[in-house]
């Protein structure tokens, strides 16, 4: 046997060895620096929270997820909100951010949460199935946040009093969907941010509404859809700031709100506005929208135009109109002729609520509405205009908004 023969056996292991030894102890190296960054934003988050009147806390935190992720586990997570006087304590939170992106962190809120006065007793209870929020960005420099919860309920809290006092069984409001998506765009400027936000409900209803009655019971009886997409130009800047500095930082720097397309659809009822928003010095609005309604007949009620029409409108005036209120709005014609029927008249009887319904049909000329088409139904087109909080439809004032701040 040669010399070569006699030699030792290669051993590739132990040259890798040190090498792979040398990886996992960098790795984790650059993963504890990873999450102590992740704790330091977390902190900086919380102060800059702080800063708005928002007091964030955990009962206990612990940190995880090695050698992939950073998880941070919040046991009884509580808000306490200075500005709302509100308190809110939820079960359980658990955030996720993977180690070579921090900066993008997805948090899921095991229900309930209770929400109560600053220091007194829970009045409410939120449930769901689940709630997820992903926060992208950094303390001094935000991005987006989204918020996505399932199925939510909120009722009253054990022993608090029922509102409305006759619903003590009932909901106060519940949803198959709810989103919201707030980010800044790229047109953002220092001392100019530009905000995108969206809001979805999907079977949004309010059982406890209901027992009230009037036109907001009848919305709130059965499920609607709600979305809203807007767009914020001229914010201050991206602090967090109780709302009603916001709002006057917003007038001070002659900033709007561009509502591109607010929807609200219950059944066969199909409402759509668009327009520009802006918030006077002291807090209230002016805007001028353009409205869009499918099945008119049935938001005239809820908005009470029915009732101002037939204040000021004679019922020999109705009767003259109702061919022409037949071809603009279809389907009214037999109300116009005293069949009953349609949202004006619903459960009522007799004369006066025929001249109600009629009136309610009449309400959509006298605003100066035009026909037109959406969604490939027909529809009516109406101007809509908010002056220093009042709101009008066409010449009829249909409402007032007070002060926001």
């Amino acid at each position: 046997m040669s010399t070569q023969d006699r030699s030792a056996p290669s051993r590739p292991w132990l040259i890798a060895l040190p090498t792979v030894a040398l990886v996992a102890l960098g790795w984790s190296g650059f993963w504890y620096y990873a999450s102590n960054k992740a704790e330091a934003t977390m902190a900086a988050w919380r102060a800059r929270e702080a800063d708005a009147g928002r007091a964030y806390g955990c009962a206990t935190t612990s940190f995880g997820g090695y050698p992939f992720r950073i998880e941070v586990a919040c046991a009884s997570p509580s808000v306490d909100d200075r500005n709302l006087s509100v308190s809110i304590r939820a079960h359980n939170l658990a955030a996720i951010a993977q180690v070579w992106d921090p900066t993008l962190v997805i948090a899921e809120i095991a229900a309930p949460v209770t929400v109560a006065p600053l220091d007194g007793a829970p009045n409410a209870a939120i449930d769901w199935t689940l709630a997820q929020a992903s926060l992208r960005g950094t303390p001094r420099a935000p991005e987006r946040l989204s918020v996505v919860i399932e199925k939510p309920v909120m009722s009253q809290a054990p022993g608090a009093p029922p509102v409305p006092p006759s619903s003590e069984a009932a909901p106060i409001a519940r949803a198959e969907h709810l989103e919201f998506l707030a980010r800044f765009l790229p047109e953002s400027q220092p001392g100019r941010a530009v905000i995108d936000l969206k809001l979805d409900a999907k079977g949004f209803t309010a059982p406890a509404l209901v027992t009230l009655g009037g036109p907001f019971g009848a919305l709130a009886a059965a499920p609607a859809d709600a979305s809203i997409d807007a767009v914020v130009q001229g914010a201050a800047d991206a602090a967090p700031k109780p709302l009603p500095q916001q709002l006057r930082d917003l007038a001070a720097g002659h900033g709007r709100i561009e509502i591109t397309n607010a929807r609200l659809q219950q059944g066969d009822l199909i409402a759509t506005l668009s327009g520009p928003l802006a918030v006077t010095e002291r807090g209230t609005l002016n805007g001028e929208f353009q409205l869009v309604v499918v099945n008119f007949a049935k938001l005239v009620p809820l908005l009470g135009i029915d009732r101002a029409v037939a204040q000021f409108v004679p019922q020999d005036t109705i009767n003259r109109f109702a061919p022409t209120l037949d071809r603009f709005l279809p389907g009214l014609g037999n109300i116009l002729r005293g069949g009953g029927g349609g949202a004006g008249a619903a459960g009522n009887a007799g004369g006066n609520s025929n001249a109600a319904a009629n009136a309610a049909a009449l309400g959509a000329v006298a605003l100066g509405g035009h026909e037109t088409e959406f969604e490939g139904q027909r529809a009516v087109a109406l101007k809509m205009r908010i002056d220093d909080g009042a709101v009008y439809l066409g010449p009829l004032k249909v409402g007032q908004i007070p002060p926001l701040h």
